[in-house]
Parts: C-alpha cells; structure tokens; sequence
C-alpha cells in the first residue's frame, strides 16, 4: 500500500493499520470496547476525503467524530516512526495468516485463537493441510463436522479469491466520494454540466472506482482546478481533457472533459456497461448510424450530430430513453424500441420499512429514536424485527421480553403521531428447519419475517428445506435476505431461485430484497426473475441504527436494476393494505 506524494502514510495505509489492531485485538479477547473504537478509526479514515495524517500534523485529528487520545497518538506514533508498538506487540504474539482465518465464513476470532493455542495453525494453507489431516476433530470444542464446513470454506475462499483480480468497494461507501467530486466539479467556473458515470452510475453493488465526465468550452482551467484538490493523493496522468489520480481513501478516479455540445455522448458513453454499448452500437449500425463518445454520425451523408444530453441519444435511435440502471444487455435495447421498458420504482414509492432493529436485540438505538427517524424520512410505518432468543450473538430477546416490547409498542402508538409502529419478529430458522419462536408467540405479531444465520454449508436440497418450509408457516409474511450473502466477506448459500419464488407465490410470502450496502440480498438478477415466478418483493432497510434508514436507496437502486415497478413491490403500499392480505 503506498504512502501520499507528501511521503505521509496514506488514509488506506492508516485504515489497514487500525484493521489489523481491531482483529488483534480480537484474538487476543481484549476489550470489546477498544475493538470497536479501532473499528470505527479504520473505517473513518478509509473514507475520509482528505489526508489524516496531515490533519494530524496539524493538530485537527480529534476533531473527527470518534478520534480520540490514544487514536492520535497511535497515528502520530505511525507517522513519525513508521510503526506502532502496540501493533508490534501482537503481531510478534500472533502470525498475520491468522486475521485471514478469522474472517473466512463461520470461523471467527474464537476459533481462529483455538487452532493457534491447539496445534499452531497460523496459516490458510496450514489449517487446509490439518483439514486434510483429520488435525480439527481432534481439538475440543470442534468435531468432524466444523472440520468439514471449514474445509469447504476454504475451497470457496479460494475460489472467490481467484475470481477477483481488482478491488472492489461497496456502493454505498464510493458513492458519496463520487457525489463530492460531481458536486466540485459543477461549482467550478466554465463547467456547463457533470455527472459521475461508470458501473457508480449503473448502481452495481460493487465498484472499483469513480468515473467522472464534465462539459466545459475551455477544460483547461477546470483540469488544472481538480488536479489541485486537496481529495487527491496522487495524480498517474494528466493531460488538457483527461486525468487519472488516487484519492487518499485509496481510490482511482478518472476526469473526462468534453465540450458542452458532446457532453451526452461522452457520458452515456462512459456509463457503460460495455455489453450495453456494443449492443447499441449495433442496433445503430442497423439503422445507419456510427456511435462514437463525441457525436453519432449518419453513415450514408456523413453527417455528424452532436448530443449535449444523452436523451438526445437514444432519441436520434428511436428509442426510449434507458435508464442507466438497466444498461447491462439484457433487454433493455429491444424494450426501449418497443416502449416496453418498465416504470421503475422510486424511493418515494416505498411507504414503510418492514424490517427494522433495535437495542432489544443488536440494534443501536431505542424503538422510539428509530420510529421519529422514520418518521423524518417520510415513512408511514416500519416494524420491529429483532432477533429472536437462539441468535445469540446478535443479543436475541426472550420471549419475556418479546412480549415486553409488543406492550411498548402499544404505549409508543399512543405517544407519536405520524408513524404507525409494528411489532415484529426476525425469526430463525434453525439448522434442523424449526421456526425459533412457536406458533403461539408469532401469532401474537404483526409481521414475521424469517432468515437463516446459521447452517450455511448444508446442502441445497437441505437449505431449501428450510426455507420453503418457513414459507408454509402461516405466520411467516416474508424471507429476509434470501441467500445470505455479504458482499466482499460471504459467499450465498445454495438456493433453487426457482422453487424459492414459486413457493413464495403460492403462500403469499414476500421475498426481501435486504437493502443493507453488504447484502443487497436478493441481488437484482434474482429480484427480476423471483417477479417473473410471481414472487412480490418487500424492500427493507434492516437499520440498526437512525442513520441506516438511508439503506433503502441502496435497495431502491438494486430493485432497479431488477426492472422492478412499484407495483411489484408490497411496502409500497400502505400497512392497511398489507395487513389485510392473508
């Protein structure tokens, strides 16, 4: 990881070094308080626009939310000596292979101390070989079967590993960066027009940079304006209408400046996908059109037709205008010419979030601070989903206290307006296919929703056992994050797509799209062709905290690129509606 221009450690470097002291810390069963701090450091600066160590040079560090003391000290240590002591001190305690360990699925920083201190396994390779070896069952608290879940593990971890040959990040972290950079550009004189474009601008889950065009006569004085921006670490190229640089959080970002009159061209251009552009290119050259990123011409008279807007574009090819969501060749050209593209739903078509937390369970804030945000965010209802008693982990309620929050809930109706409350239930689904609550107690909810978070390595025909038999429950009204991926850390499980939605439209179960920035589960594909299979979809934001309401974007663009309308969407509709449906 190189440092900035200025020699100074970079925002990534300082992001990776307070990683690596949070997971230490982890494995070594520190305080959970000191991990989460470090956790919180690490994400912060990874994102910060601009140069932390400069900042702390200059003495603003703590002015961050969150940076405290012994944060800058550690920052200021790194900077001066290129090392941290508490770093050293449990890298020389503990190999680095074993942070790898205890992010692989299902392993955790438990498991990962336990092969250390048991039989010395500090490394991917070496805890694949004591797999080989029959070494795991062998250790107390493991067994055979964690032996076996660990080595596909590992065979999937590879797997993933050599698919993915770039870096890429979460949406919801890069768009911000892209949105500043747009917002800069467009405050910059001469600049006419400026977007971001890219797979950003098509709402991939995942991105791996910042595409960004501008239209202005003179791209001169508007270059030489961004090159100076305090964002960027590092400029690679720069030339009169191009610029490629890093920023300090890490990421590339490529400047495209054209004349006003070709904005349209150059950004439908650079939005991409490729596939959507060779396509278009085609369907042109069938009609006598040449595409380029500056003009289309007409191919017989040579005439040139510059496009300052990109609905000039698609209207000059008689087609709809296609929204960039769906600029991936799978359709959306023979729809556009047939005016069949769908009215894709908005943010402000969803009218409640069905799946929300609180610090019942794993959430961050109490019921009545998640309920006045959603209230700000203009919802007319959200329900609570906390987790129920067996997920430990994400502090589980009792049925005691189950029943304690429905009466809460009740008094909160009676004390705010504006918002309608549900009480709700994340269900489990356990490894053997019960439901974690009985009948009894889910009858006495307004709505349940059930997900698996366990049991991830059993087979297909075993995980869909379980699903579809949640689905038969008659008090089971969705499945949330259907195939439990999180992006960048998790592989899905296996499902049969197919067969989850057809159940899913014979009993009336909504299926999630999971709107959280690391799941975005169902992804949009699986969203499409679940509707297709007569499946409705329910978009929830599964906010732990007042902040995360602002998932449900995330989950809007992802529905989206599914082609999904609102009327295909359940929590576009009131409660009332819902609630009526069996």
């Amino acid at each position: 990881m190189t440092a900035g221009a200025d020699g100074l450690p970079s925002n990534a470097q300082l992001a990776e070094l307070f990683r690596k002291l949070a997971d230490y810390l982890s494995l070594d069963g520190q305080s959970s308080y000191r991990i989460l701090a470090y956790e919180k450091a690490s994400a912060l600066f990874g994102d910060h626009p601009v140069s932390v160590a400069q900042m702390a040079l200059r003495g603003e560090l703590r002015d961050l939310a969150g940076v405290g003391e012994a944060i800058e000290n550690k920052v200021i240590e790194y900077i001066s000596s290129g090392h941290v002591h508490a770093l050293d001190e449990l890298a020389a305690r503990y190999p680095e292979g074993l942070l790898t360990i205890m992010h692989l699925p299902g392993v955790g920083p438990k498991t990962a101390r336990k092969l250390w201190d048991a039989a010395a396994i500090g490394t991917v390779e070496a805890l694949e070989e004591a797999c080989s070896q029959g070494v795991l069952r062998e250790i107390p608290g493991l067994g055979s079967k964690t032996e076996d879940n660990i080595s596909r593990t590992i065979a999937q971890w590879r797997s993933r590993r050599e698919a993915t040959t770039e870096s890429r990040r979460l949406l919801a972290e890069v768009e911000p960066q892209a949105a500043h950079f747009v917002s800069l550009l467009r405050s910059f004189p001469g600049v006419a027009s400026a977007d971001y474009a890219g797979s950003l601008r098509r709402r991939r889950s995942l991105v791996r940079d910042i595409d960004l065009v501008a239209g202005a006569e003179d791209p001169r004085p508007v270059m030489h304006a961004f090159a100076d921006l305090p964002e960027l670490a590092r400029i690679d190229e720069r030339g009169d209408t191009k610029l490629v640089a890093l920023t300090h959080s890490g990421l590339n970002v490529d400047l495209r400046i054209v004349a006003p009159a070709s904005y349209g061209n150059l950004l439908q251009h650079m939005t991409g996908s490729a596939a959507h552009n060779v396509a278009l290119r085609g369907y042109a050259q069938r009609r006598g059109f040449k595409i380029s990123e500056y003009d289309i011409e007409h191919v017989k008279s040579g005439r040139k037709v510059y496009c300052a807007s990109e609905d000039e574009v698609y209207g000059i090819l008689d087609l709809e205008v296609i929204p960039p969501e769906l600029r991936e060749n799978s359709g959306e050209i023979e729809a556009a010419a047939g005016r069949l593209l769908p009215r894709l739903i908005q943010l402000n078509d969803i009218r409640g979030d069905l799946h929300v937390h609180s610090n019942w369970s794993d959430g961050r804030a109490s019921m009545e601070e998640m309920a006045l945000a959603a209230k700000d965010r203009g919802l007319d209802y959200i329900c609570f989903c906390d987790h129920s008693h067996s997920l430990s982990v994400a502090d589980g309620v009792t049925e005691e206290r189950l029943l304690a929050q429905i009466e809460e809930i009740r008094a909160l109706n009676e004390k705010l307006d504006g918002i309608q409350i549900l009480s709700g239930t994340e269900v489990d689904i356990l490894v053997d296919g019960r439901l974690d609550w009985p009948d009894k107690i889910l009858a006495k909810l307004d709505f349940v929703t059930a997900s698996i978070h366990t049991g991830f390595a059993q087979p297909r025909e075993q995980i869909m056992r379980r699903l579809t038999g949640a689905m038969q429950n008659p008090h089971v009204r969705s499945i949330a994050h259907p195939t439990g991926v999180l992006l960048t850390r998790r592989e899905p499980y296996e499902i049969d797509l197919d067969e989850l939605a057809r159940v899913a439209a014979q009993t009336g179960t909504y299926l999630e799209i999971n709107a959280s920035c690391e799941r975005l589960d169902l992804s949009a594909p699986a969203a499409r062709r679940a509707v297709e299979l007569g499946a409705t979809i329910v978009i929830c934001s599964d906010a732990h905290r007042p902040t995360e309401f602002g998932n449900l974007q995330c989950g809007i663009w992802e529905a989206r690129r599914g082609w999904l309308e609102a009327g295909q969407v359940a929590n576009t509709g009131p409660w009332s509606y819902l609630s009526d449906r069996p």
